[in-house]
């Protein structure tokens, strides 16, 4: 952690407004930012609008992928021009002070004379966090923050960044099919999904704005799925996110859907530290990477915590667990599910089937969220572990 740590969350405490047009203009940056869902990470979704005092919007700007200009440069790239003297730059993520892919976007918005900047949340990294800021003010530039209730939104907006910033793992979004009764297939071998076209598309959307997409071994065996972002997204998901499978004795078969296709989109399986070692070098040999979690010892994380750190240490921000209901059931009483989205099919099924009971806590968390139609089904999405609550995440 950077010793100015305290100086620059200091800084970054600066007044709130509750302006009216300054929360009509923050709500756009976080509409735009939600464009570069697919392409940003692992970097946090961020938007900027430029506006007159009188609510004239003269240019927006979000990030589109990592390495490219950020919301706030792409924004000013956007209005050709002086920038007016009443004008004022909105950013949904507090701008940037460091050299990293791409300039300081501070440097930016001095050098176009900005003199008014409003940010909806605060940088999570403690190296950086309320530079920026900072070196706006140092500069003579008015800094706001956005109302309480957008910088949480905003926060959450970027969960996964923040999460590994403040709490060292990925933030973990569990993503369930089932039935009313709780189950999670209806023992029709013809029958591939529980779910229509429409929630099957909204996956795909979890699966592009997620840095992995993980299941465990059991559904890997039970499905064969290929965990893959498909349709319209995928044109627009530079960086498929990574598959990665739970696996403890390394039983992932070899001919199976994962395996055949780990040359072209990663496939990651985590075992236990004494897993076969001839069943490593079998699948190392189809492109599949393996990860051996340490030995157990007192006190040490279990594998799906471990693999959680060790995803974070790879750059990776959000996962998308996509799992039966055994390991929903072992990441649930790890207390490692972060949000739930459950999608509830209108489909009967026999009680012999594999599912979660009604007053599973994760479910009923889940169904206690207000339900939104997808197609003929039912989308019920619940936050667990907000983003505003990590330690660290608020600057006041």
């Amino acid at each position: 952690m950077s010793p100015h740590t305290d100086d620059c969350r200091g800084a970054a405490t600066v007044p709130r407004t509750d302006a009216g047009l300054d929360r009509l203009l923050l709500d756009r940056t976080l509409d735009l930012a939600e464009l570069g869902r697919p392409g940003a990470r692992p970097n946090p979704v961020v938007g900027a609008v430029l506006a007159t005092a009188g609510g004239e919007v003269l240019a927006t700007g979000h990030h589109v992928r990592r390495g490219e200009a950020h919301a706030e440069r792409a924004c000013l790239a956007d209005h050709a021009g002086d920038v007016p003297a009443d004008a004022t730059l909105y950013v949904s993520l507090e701008p940037c002070s460091h050299h990293g892919r791409t300039p300081p976007c501070t440097e930016a918005i001095i050098e176009r004379g900005v003199q008014r900047v409003v940010y909806a949340s605060g940088d999570a990294n403690p190296d950086t966090a309320g530079r920026g800021p900072a070196q706006l003010m140092a500069a003579g530039i008015e800094v706001r923050r956005g109302p309480s209730d957008i910088e949480r939104r905003a926060l959450q907006q970027n969960a996964g960044f923040h999460s590994v910033h403040l709490r060292g793992r990925p933030y973990v979004t569990a993503k369930w099919a089932m039935t009313p009764t709780g189950r999670f297939a209806t023992g029709d071998p013809e029958r591939r999904w529980l779910t229509g076209p429409e929630s099957r598309g909204f996956v795909h959307y979890l699966r592009a704005g997620s840095g992995a997409v993980m299941c465990g071994i059991g559904t890997a065996l039970a499905d064969d799925p290929r965990l893959t972002v498909r349709g319209p997204l995928a044109a627009r998901t530079p960086d498929p996110p990574m598959r990665v499978v739970l696996d403890r004795e390394l039983r992932l078969p070899l001919d199976g859907g994962l395996a055949r296709t780990a040359d072209d989109v990663p496939v990651l399986v985590c075992c236990r530290y004494d897993a076969p070692a001839e069943r490593e070098l079998a699948l190392r040999e189809r492109g599949v990477e393996v990860w051996r979690a340490p030995a157990p010892a007192p006190g040490a994380p279990c594998l799906p915590a471990a693999t959680l750190a060790m995803l974070a240490a790879r750059g990776i921000n959000d996962v998308l667990l996509e799992a039966g209901p055994r390991l929903l059931d072992a990441f649930a009483d790890a207390d490692l599910v972060d949000a739930a989205i459950a999608f509830v099919a209108p489909v009967d099924a026999p009680d012999d089937q594999p599912g979660l009971a009604l007053d599973h806590p994760l479910v009923q968390l889940a169904l206690a969220a207000p339900g939104e139609p997808s197609g003929d089904d039912t989308r019920h999405a619940a936050v667990i572990h907000p983003a505003w609550a990590f330690p660290g995440a608020l600057a006041d």
